[in-house]
């Protein structure tokens, strides 16, 4: 899996382009040499708001953690979140090795993982030129909304 190249892949649907990240992220705090994960940064215009992470593991199991995407892109600029998931940049933001860092916290523990900074930069651009700040609401079907909430499935 560490051979693998980050890329960027489209999905193709009677939507628009859906943009894809596909990459390897590093665990931190673990004995040893720190372990690579697979990673699918994931954004669908009928989720404006949501990005989803999906932690790719060995095993072929797959841990999907939903976020506010403008959380992710304010973790790109300075430390964000609180509560179950937290994301920072590093110090070095603009050094040619800098980073993303972001830590997913559960009852039963917490991991830590680094990811690249600019990879996930580019990658954020690209939803937000697909749906631009500001006009997620449009997107969203109210009255499917409504009618879920009320329970009027």
């Amino acid at each position: 899996m560490a051979d693998r190249q980050p890329h960027i892949e489209r999905e193709d649907s009677a939507r628009e382009e859906v943009p894809e990240l596909l990459t390897d992220i590093r665990r931190l705090f673990t004995l040893g040499d720190r372990m690579t994960v697979g990673c699918r940064f994931r954004y669908h215009r009928d989720d404006p708001y949501a990005v989803g992470i999906d932690l790719i593991l060995a095993t072929g199991m797959c841990i999907t953690w939903t976020v506010s995407r403008d959380l992710l892109r304010a973790g790109t600029r300075t430390p964000s979140g609180e509560g179950d998931f937290k994301v920072w940049p590093s110090c070095r933001r603009h050094h040619p090795a800098s980073y993303l860092f972001f830590s997913l916290h559960r009852p039963d523990g917490q991991v830590t993982f680094e990811a690249d900074l600019p990879e996930i930069e580019r990658w954020l651009e690209r939803t937000y030129a697909l749906v631009p700040a500001g006009s997620e609401s449009t997107l969203l079907d109210w009255d499917a909304l409504t009618g879920r909430l009320l329970g009027r499935d």
